[in-house]
């Protein structure tokens, strides 16, 4: 039995996450351009089914961390250390 528990669905790459069973590169592809997931139920973001789902939790695949993203980093949109931010500016 192979051990997918290494396999982060929130960060993995697309050729990583086909070698889970059940994900085509249609389906890896759509998981890499609809994360962050907080939980297994917002996987169905990708057109994943709840079989397809439940697949992947019994594999052992991890969600993983949701990540920090470019939230800090400065033109992302987010504070980047000035509590004023960018609002109001354009």
């Amino acid at each position: 039995m192979t051990d997918y528990a290494q396999i982060s669905l929130n960060s993995s790459t697309a050729e990583e996450l086909r070698r889970l069973p059940g994900l085509d590169e249609a389906n890896a592809q759509a998981i890499v351009e609809t994360r962050p997931f907080a939980d297994w139920s917002a996987l169905s973001r990708a057109d994943l089914d709840q079989a397809t789902i439940n697949g992947l939790k019994s594999s052992g695949a991890k969600l993983g961390p949701t990540g920090e993203g470019p939230i800090g980093e400065p033109g992302s949109g987010g504070s980047a250390g000035d509590p004023a931010g960018n609002l109001g500016r354009a």
